[in-house]
């Protein structure tokens, strides 16, 4: 209490997180952790978080070490949360609910096999879910037309960190070119719907080309790894990508006098 103010436990009963934690993550990814808390409580879905691969190369076959979008900014067109105690409007489309009923055993099993990790085989009550998700669904589509109070939350995107932003990669399924317009019902001068914004890609890479990497990455596989000399193979994915990423950095030192390229 002498050197931790109180109210840092006092967040900790809301934020799954330690004390340490809670003092030393920013305000967005507590601001992250508390939204997906109150996700989970009232069955609210969320998009899952974006994961990167632990080696991923540019074009020309480097090496990646951190990659960002500058340029981009993030508009809210009406700002605030709809609250789940009031009553809206809702004109839903009974095709897209459709669609979602013939897929709904593709979508699961991606959510079960590829995402959660499981084999869908071990679910003993797949069925019975299946058939609780389609009734909600077929009600939903019979009834297009509701009012009712939602369990649907608008986040104020404008007030949401950058890194956040960028993690769960909410501007990029925004882009378009011309050939989405050209297909799009709403392609109207009047709907004022285009903005043309001037991306730029900023990328970290090793100097090191793709052949020198896989060199690196071969030697590594012929040694064994720290105090109790543990052949790579048996290594971590993590551990394996951080022991090539040191060496590499090491042999572009000597071979190409840097470390790190910019661009």
């Amino acid at each position: 209490e002498k050197y931790v103010h109180m109210f840092i436990f006092s967040l900790c009963t809301i934020i799954p997180m330690g004390p340490e934690d809670v003092l030393r993550k920013g305000s967005g990814t507590l601001c992250e952790a508390l939204l997906m808390v109150e996700a989970c409580t009232k069955s609210i879905i969320c998009p899952n978080k974006q994961k990167d691969p632990l080696a991923k190369f540019t074009p020309k076959g480097n090496l990646l070490e951190s990659e960002t979008y500058i340029g981009g900014k993030v508009e809210c067109l009406e700002t605030g949360v709809y609250r789940s105690d009031i009553e809206y409007k809702f004109d839903m489309k009974p095709e897209g609910f459709q669609n979602l009923i013939d897929n709904v055993d593709r979508v699961m099993t991606f959510a079960i096999e590829v995402e959660g990790g499981i084999d869908r085989r071990k679910i003993t009550n797949y069925d019975e879910i299946k058939a609780e998700i389609v009734e909600k669904l077929e009600l939903l589509r019979d009834r297009p037309k509701r009012m009712e109070t939602p369990y649907v939350y608008h986040i104020d995107v404008g007030a949401m960190y950058p890194n956040i932003i960028l993690t769960n990669r909410l501007q990029p399924s925004a882009i378009v070119d011309d050939a989405t317009c050209a297909a799009c019902d709403f392609n109207q001068a009047r709907n004022g719907c285009k903005r043309k914004m001037q991306w730029i890609w900023r990328g970290d890479y090793n100097p090191a080309t793709r052949g020198e990497y896989d060199r690196t990455k071969e030697q590594l596989s012929r040694e064994l790894h720290g105090e109790d000399s543990v052949p790579f193979h048996e290594l971590g994915d993590r551990e394996q990508a951080a022991a090539v990423s040191d060496r590499l950095k090491l042999y572009s030192k000597n071979a190409y006098k840097k470390t790190k390229v910019t661009e």
